[in-house]
Parts: C-alpha cells; structure tokens; sequence
C-alpha cells in the first residue's frame, strides 16, 4: 500500500494545512482568512488556531493576525541539522574547489553549533590547520561562521551569540558585539562575508549561504592565503556565489 492510499488523519491534514497558510502570509493570517481558504466553519477553525497556538506552532500577534510560533522554529532548526541532503552539496563543493583551486568548506548548524561538515582541496590550497571537518567555534572570526549567523533565524542567532565569548584570534577579529551586528547586516545586504585573517594571519576567506524555502541550511566557504585572495578576490568571489546557486537548485530539484 503506498502511503497517498493510507488512511489519514482529517484533523492533522488540516493542521498542516494551515500552518502552510500561514507560512505563505508573511504579515500572518485571520482566523476568518483561514476558514476561508479551508473551507470550514469559523468556530471549528478557531478551535484549530487556539489549539496550534498553545503548542507553539502558531502566535498570535498584536493585529489579531496569526504567525508561526516558536516551535515551528526549533522544528527547522532540527531538520536543518538531522534531515537536510547536505551530502548533495558536496559534489558543488569539490567542483569549487577545482574550478578556484583553493581550498573549499561547507559548514552548517548542528546542535546550536557552526561547524565544519565537508571540505575539498584544490590544485594550489592551503589548508588551515585550525580548520578541518568537524571544527566549530569562533563564529564571530570566520567568513562561515558569520554568514550562518547572518542568515539564522533571529532566536538562534542570539542563542549563539549569548553563549560564545569573541576572542581575539587575531589584530583584525572583531570582539565588539555592536560591530559584529553591523557586520551581520551588512553580510545579509550583500549576499557573502569575509574574513580577512580575522581568524588565522596570513589566510582570507569569502563565504556565501546556501538557502532553500527562504532558510540557509549551509554555506561555502574559500580559504586562501591573503596575497592570492588580494589578486583573485573578484573571481574567488564570482565562483563561490555561481556554486552556491547551483547547490541552491540541486537541493531545491
């Protein structure tokens, strides 16, 4: 028997229903909205939207309107780390590598950490010691690890910001909170972060987010050593953003 001609529970079909109305709207919905898209009476949606609310899967906001909770949220985030094919961002990566001839990382959240999930070396890369798979930490001072902040859900962001000390790495690490989140911003308007032997002397990185269905489940990251990322910055830069897009339509297929 497949699983379309398996019995189905009416009242959670429903549910997901209207938590994807919801998550189309983002100035939220109405109750009354919503009973019209589903085609149910006022009342019996009323009693969907109270008991979805009390489990954190919706709010309600200041206009009446209903939002996606909270839980929603931690939901998200837990696919992103247990369920998301990042091993299908890995063949992107190698060829990112190849094509810059630089050492290539993809990093992603996991269990409220950034971490190091797959790297790639190409023909002249130098690998940073301090960076290898299954490295996380000093977020604030790596191209990865500020992109991943940038583009987080705002809770979680602050979660890791309010639970992980900015050491000064190097003379260019920032450590000021006020100016990381200047920075932040500024990542989120341009599309990529850098690091510019913020975490290591002698090594810059460009970083660009993976995102699918508006969340960043990953990104790309290009090491080089500071003297070569001078002078290939432009196309380092221009290889990173066309991989990612690529990952972006792989994983989106």
């Amino acid at each position: 028997m497949s699983e379309r001609s398996k019995p189905h529970i009416a009242s959670v079909t429903k549910a997901f229903f209207a938590l994807n109305a919801v998550a189309e709207r983002p100035e939220g919905i109405s109750a009354k909205e919503l009973a019209q898209l589903m085609e149910a009476p006022l009342p019996t949606t009323y009693h969907l939207l109270h008991t979805l609310t009390a489990a954190g899967a919706l709010a309600k906001g200041g206009g009446g309107n209903y939002r996606l909770g909270p839980r929603i949220g931690a939901l998200a985030d837990a696919y992103l780390e247990q369920g998301d094919p990042l091993e299908q961002l890995e063949a992107p990566l190698r060829e990112l590598a190849a094509a810059t001839g630089e050492t290539a990382y993809l990093s992603a959240w996991r269990h409220g950490e950034i971490e190091v999930v797959a790297t790639a070396e190409g023909s002249q890369a130098v690998r940073v010691a301090q960076v290898q798979r299954g490295t996380s930490g000093h977020a604030h001072a790596r191209a990865s690890g500020k992109v991943l902040l940038a583009f987080a859900r705002d809770g979680l962001r602050e979660q890791y910001l309010d639970g992980h000390e900015m050491d000064k790495l190097t003379p260019n690490t920032i450590t000021d909170p006020d100016v990381l989140r200047a920075e932040l911003e500024r990542i989120r308007e341009r599309g990529y972060a850098t690091d510019l032997e913020e975490f290591v002397l002698d090594v810059s990185c460009a970083a660009a987010p993976i995102i699918r269905s508006g969340r960043i489940i990953g990104a790309y990251t290009v090491s080089s050593p500071s003297g070569r990322y001078q002078r290939t910055s432009e196309q380092l830069i221009a290889a990173l953003l066309s991989a990612c897009k690529t990952a972006e339509e792989l994983v989106g297929s």
